[in-house]
C-alpha cells in the first residue's frame, strides 16, 4: 500500500491544488480565507517583529500572499504540487516558492513566522515527528508558529476521500509543540470546516478545524 507522501508526489498534490485554486480572475484578486484574516489580525500588533514568513503546504500561495501583504514581510512557500509552485511563480513572483514536503524543508535559517497550512493531517504517521522537527527548526526563538489543521480531542485516522489508499490523520497538533516546554498558545480559533466562509464552532468532531497561534519563548535560558 502506498503512503500519502507517494500519492501526493505522484499526482494527488497537483489534483489537490486544482480542486482548490480560484477559478476566475476575480477570485484570484480577492481570495483570502476567513481564518487567514483572523490570523493576520492576531499578528498585526506584532508586525514590527515579523520580517520573514514561511508557509509549509502553501498550495497556490494566496494565504501566504495575504500574510506577506498585511505584515509587510518576505514570503517563502513550500508545497508538493509542481502546478501550485508554477502558479505562484506566475501570479506572486515576489514569493520564494519551492516544490517539497514538510519532512525535508529546503530553506535554511530561521523565520519570524512559520505557518503550517493545512497539511499535517495528510502526513504519514512515521514522518509526523520529522515534520514537527522541521517546523520547529524553522521558527526562531521569539518567533511565531501558526497551525491550520484538523483539531480533535482524541487522535484517529479515517480514509482520505479524494484518493483511494490515502488516509486523513486527525490530532491536536499544537499539543506536540506545547509539550516541549518551548511554546505558548497566543490564540486559538476552532470552527467547522464545512462553514469556512462564516467560521463557527461545531459539535461534529470530524469536521472540527482550528487555527492556532503559538509563540516560541526566547527567555527560557536562565543562569
Amino acid at each position: 500500500m502506498k503512503k500519502n507522501k507517494e500519492l501526493f508526489e505522484e499526482g494527488e498534490g497537483n489534483q489537490y491544488f486544482l480542486r482548490n485554486v480560484p477559478n476566475s480572475e476575480m477570485m484570484y484578486e480577492t481570495h483570502s480565507d476567513a481564518e487567514i484574516r483572523i490570523l493576520s489580525n492576531w499578528l498585526l500588533p506584532h508586525k514590527e517583529k515579523i520580517n520573514s514568513i514561511c508557509e509549509i503546504g502553501c498550495s497556490g500561495g494566496h494565504r501566504l500572499q495575504h500574510l506577506v501583504s498585511e505584515l509587510e514581510a518576505d514570503g517563502y512557500g513550500l508545497d508538493p504540487s509542481k502546478s501550485a509552485i508554477e502558479y505562484i511563480r506566475q501570479n506572486f513572483p515576489k514569493l520564494n516558492a519551492e516544490v517539497g514536503c514538510g519532512d525535508n524543508v529546503p530553506f535554511s535559517g530561521e523565520f519570524d513566522l512559520v505557518h503550517l497550512g493545512f497539511f499535517l493531517y495528510l502526513v504519514d504517521r512515521e514522518l509526523y515527528l520529522k515534520n514537527i522537527s522541521e517546523a520547529d527548526r524553522l521558527v526562531k526563538f521569539g518567533g511565531f508558529l501558526s497551525i491550520l489543521d484538523f483539531d480533535v480531542p482524541t487522535p484517529y485516522s479515517n480514509q482520505y476521500k479524494h484518493k483511494d489508499g490515502g488516509y486523513s490523520h486527525k490530532i491536536n497538533n499544537s499539543n506536540v509543540f506545547i509539550a516541549s516546554g518551548l511554546y505558548t498558545v497566543v490564540n486559538k480559533f476552532t470552527y467547522d470546516l464545512s462553514a469556512y466562509r462564516d467560521p463557527k464552532f461545531t459539535d461534529v468532531i470530524d469536521n472540527r478545524v482550528s487555527m492556532t497561534l503559538l509563540y516560541k519563548e526566547k527567555d527560557i535560558f536562565k543562569v
